[in-house]
């Protein structure tokens, strides 16, 4: 644990200064291991009580370590554990620390509550890609908007450079005849209001009255935040990359993913002692082998839906972004 490293550094000071070198470390070991004179007890009694209960002394270790992790997750604050620094982590590890401690009652609840969370958050993420979706696919179809696409692109060439016709059907000129949405379906209602309250001026209305364009703001701003968003995404799906590669290449075989290390260097209690260390100090986490019954579970339960997720994420954010007509608002969407 780093309290044993910072005291150890310290140790080898003699002083409450602190080092972090590699041979700092090893002289504080050295030094401690001088003062207590002793060594390879603890580890001695662990492989006999090991073969004791018919085990090996790599899964009596694992199960030693479950049982102080379940130890130390009573007596810790919740604010301060943290195994993992997102839900896909958790329901990935937890699981494998369960099984190498042989699946006690606190560490299975956890792995339980670790795939609530994994489902719930499938949930909420699908149901807000959907409702997106559903905003730009349904509601402003039936609403009468049409898709952007490249609508007044180019009007810095307009009127006789290319994109200068827009949705209602009139050349933009320039860029004071350009509006977002919500503007120009209102000036266009106002100008078709008055021609039909007014039929006999229907003529006039329709030449004085200029509900202008609609049409994109500024293309290369638009292709800028398209870029930054997917930027934004690389890290997620490399997080899931690694999920896939740690599936591929550690071995299939139940292996402990904990152990419970203690320095030979001295009995357990003078160790404690010397470098003022705990219990859960000696616990050490590691990546190992899995069955392939687990590696099949977490690939369908875990990898394909945050891959699926991804994608849905990175086509509805994409969409989102191209039907964005205004510099602000596409700038606000894509930091947001």
């Amino acid at each position: 644990g780093s309290s044993c490293r910072s005291r150890a550094s310290a140790l080898a000071q003699h002083g409450p200064s602190k080092m972090n070198s590699h041979d700092a470390k090893v002289e504080a070991l050295e030094y401690v291991a001088f003062l207590s004179g002793k060594g390879g007890e603890v580890d001695a009694e662990m492989e006999a009580q090991a073969k004791k209960v018919g085990m090996s002394k790599q899964d009596y270790a694992a199960q030693v370590a479950g049982g102080k992790i379940i130890h130390h997750l009573m007596d810790t604050d919740h604010n301060e554990c943290g195994m993992s620094p997102s839900i896909y982590d958790a329901a990935f590890v937890i699981p494998q620390i369960a099984r190498s401690a042989g699946n006690p009652k606190s560490l299975v609840s956890m792995t339980i509550r670790s795939y609530m969370f994994l489902f719930g958050n499938f949930f909420l993420q699908l149901f807000i890609l959907y409702m997106i979706t559903q905003e730009e696919q349904v509601m402003d179809k039936f609403a009468g908007e049409m898709a952007l696409c490249n609508f007044g692109a180019g009007i810095q060439t307009c009127p006789d450079g290319p994109n200068c016709i827009g949705p209602g059907g009139t050349n933009y000129q320039n860029t004071g005849r350009m509006y977002d949405y919500e503007s120009w379906t209102t000036r266009t209602y106002v100008r078709d209001s008055l021609k039909i309250l007014f039929p006999h001026k229907a003529d006039e209305i329709q030449e004085k009255i200029d509900p202008g364009e609609y049409g994109l703001e500024n293309y290369w701003v638009r292709i800028v935040c398209v870029f930054i968003f997917m930027m934004s995404l690389i890290s997620d799906l490399r997080t899931s990359i690694d999920f896939l590669y740690i599936l591929w290449y550690v071995p299939s075989e139940a292996q402990p993913w904990i152990e419970y290390r203690v320095p030979k260097w001295a009995p357990k209690e003078k160790v404690k002692e010397v470098l003022e260390c705990s219990e859960a100090d000696f616990i050490k986490f590691k990546i190992a082998g899995m069955p392939k019954y687990w590696k099949i579970i977490n690939f369908v339960v875990i990898v394909l839906p945050k891959l699926f997720i991804w994608k849905k994420t990175a086509k509805c954010g994409v969409m989102f972004l191209m039907e964005t007509a205004g510099i602000e608002d596409v700038i606000v969407n894509v930091t947001a």
